[in-house]
């Protein structure tokens, strides 16, 4: 046993985790000690998701999900360091030696591989595996199930008249423009440096290659559902069994910690056990005991008992930064008028709205739409007045528009939760002499429903995470480049080009700065309404060490974790 002195442990009840998590730091406690770390041990994820619905690199689209496998078996071309303070959170080298290096207008970068990296069969990884991988995102099948991903739609490859692009990937029947994706994406001669050209300016595309759809798959690799379910590894691990509940990785011996600077690899073993009851997973990381002293439990936190006798030590409950901002935007195609959207924006109750949503456990107020580690400095963009609402100030911008307000519907997915706050929100439109219908929408309809053009919704709440850590990716939100993510409509000629400019600013402290500033722009244009950014609680073990919240995913830092065998 360690003869180090423990903490003081304070003890909560599983039912008032969420609560006690609100008030906790960051990175929490015994499981963020600076003891040595130990290599070995096996550590258990737990999850009551059903499945982990993608490893295929190309497919993968759940933040959580890819957390986990670029932690343990998938490389990138660049990825997120492992710090706890999202501010700290640097971009850096994976597979490739440096960042990448653009030409003079950012539609144009190179990548040179690192010596030493290899798939899990002692492959050398190549750059024609490279642009392999980035081929199968072009594939309509994986389009159709999960869109097609944003990183790809930079690359100068055309689109269709559906929209998709031109070039249908390795697999079809006819791939299409073969080409443009030849042009698109290009290998050295000596096969060590991919180059990848683009249909626009994007400075920030260094961190768009940290995304897996860019990751490298073993050249010809056949179609079909094998690979989603056992990918040839890159990383520190590799499955050795997989099945629909549970999922076991051990080392990969290909793989060579020189060659990789930022995964420890601490853990021998990784085990995973899906499908679990969320109340029984709730009772297991409350009991702390066996195996379960070295595992992790999904997020969000189980919160499903109140049992007062399932007590979780405080050090052992971890919190942080989640992924997304919860918003409010507005249709500015039937609301064109500014000084009518600034009404309603003023007379909204945020903070009841906000309490509605889970309150302070479930976020903090936003400062606008770019989230904590994003925006320049200290810079906010949250919208002026109280967060209770204006309702005098409303009225005063009703009179200043000189028009009736046109009839107002808000759209929210159907839930106990949005029903309240879509009752909030009518009560405090209603206070400043601003009539609202809300409608709830199923699940499945809601977003079809809310991204039509032709949408009879003026005011729809949503969520937005940035799909990699740079500011930039707000343009989506705020420009027609955006498409169906763009629910507000905005479609301003002189804030398109900012944000085209922006968009082409190699600096990243200046291209910060200029996303900043769009963001308080368009807030303050009352195009959308930042309500808060979201928060994730988790439970660990007690054997748990290095446990954070880490900002890109919303997820833990699951690359960081080591297991203590001694407590």
């Amino acid at each position: 046993m360690s003869s180090r002195t423990r903490p003081t442990r304070r003890r909560v009840t599983t039912g008032a985790l969420l609560a006690t998590a609100a008030l906790l730091a960051t990175a929490c406690s015994a499981t963020t000690r600076s003891d040595p770390p130990e290599v070995g041990g096996t550590l258990h994820y737990l999850s009551s998701a059903l499945e982990i619905l993608h490893l295929d690199p190309q497919r993968m689209y759940l933040p959580e999900d890819i957390a986990f496998a670029t932690a343990f078996l998938h490389r990138t071309l660049t990825a997120y360091s492992y710090d706890a303070d999202p501010a700290d959170v640097d971009l850096v080298a994976d597979l490739a030696t440096d960042t990448g290096t653009p030409n003079d207008d950012a539609t144009e970068w190179s990548f040179t591989l690192r010596d030493g990296i290899r798939f899990e069969d002692g492959t050398d990884i190549t750059c024609a595996d490279v642009k392999f991988g980035v081929s199968r995102a072009f594939d309509p099948g994986f389009i159709l199930a999960s869109g097609v991903p944003r990183a790809i739609r930079l690359l100068d490859v055309p689109t269709g008249p559906d929209g998709n692009p031109a070039y249908a990937g390795p697999y079809a029947p006819d791939p299409g423009d073969v080409a443009a994706f030849d042009r698109a994406v290009t290998c050295s001669a000596d096969d060590r440096t991919v180059t990848f050209r683009l249909a626009r300016p994007a400075a920030d595309f260094d961190h768009a290659v940290s995304t897996t759809v860019f990751g490298p798959v073993p050249t010809g690799t056949p179609a079909g559902d094998g690979y989603d379910r056992s990918p040839v590894s890159s990383g520190p691990y590799r499955i050795a069994d997989a099945a629909i509940d549970h999922l076991t990785l051990v080392r990969n011996d290909a793989w060579d910690a020189g060659s990789d600077p930022l995964r420890p690899a601490y853990p021998d073993r990784v085990e995973v056990q899906l499908g679990l009851d969320l109340l029984a997973l709730d009772q297991r990381m409350a009991a702390d005991e066996g195996a379960d002293q070295a595992a992790i439990a999904s997020a969000p936190a189980p919160v499903a008992t109140e049992d007062p006798t399932g007590a979780v030590d405080e050090e052992r409950v971890v919190s942080g930064p989640g992924l997304g901002v919860r918003y409010l935007a507005i249709n500015t195609v039937l609301v064109p008028l500014a000084d009518h959207r600034r009404a309603i924006a003023a007379a909204i109750d945020r903070d009841g709205v906000r309490e509605a949503l889970g309150g302070d456990v479930a976020g903090t107020p936003a400062a606008g739409m770019l989230p904590p580690g994003l925006r320049a400095d200290d810079a906010s963009a949250a919208p002026s007045g109280p967060p209770g609402g204006d309702p005098e100030r409303a009225h005063a911008l009703l009179a200043d528009a000189g028009e009736p307000m046109p009839p107002l519907r808000f759209a929210y997915i159907d839930s106990p939760v949005n029903a309240a706050a879509a009752e909030v929100l009518r009560e405090s439109l209603d206070a400043a002499g601003i009539a609202l219908e809300t409608v709830s929408l199923a699940p499945a309809e809601y977003y079809p429903a809310v991204q039509d053009p032709a949408s009879p919704y003026a005011l729809m709440l949503s969520s937005w995470a940035p799909a990699w850590r740079d500011a930039a990716r707000i343009a989506d939100l705020l420009t027609p480049i955006g498409g169906a993510a763009n629910l507000a409509r905005y479609d301003d000629p002189a804030f398109t080009a900012d944000a085209e400019a922006a968009a082409a600013e190699l600096d990243d402290d200046a291209r910060a700065a200029a996303w900043t500033e769009l963001d308080a722009r368009a807030v303050a244009d009352a195009v959308l309404v930042p309500l808060r950014y979201d928060r994730q609680v988790r439970v660990v073990g007690s054997q748990v060490r290095n446990a954070h919240a880490w900002a890109p995913y919303g997820s833990i830092a699951f690359g960081a974790l080591w297991i203590d065998s001694d407590d």
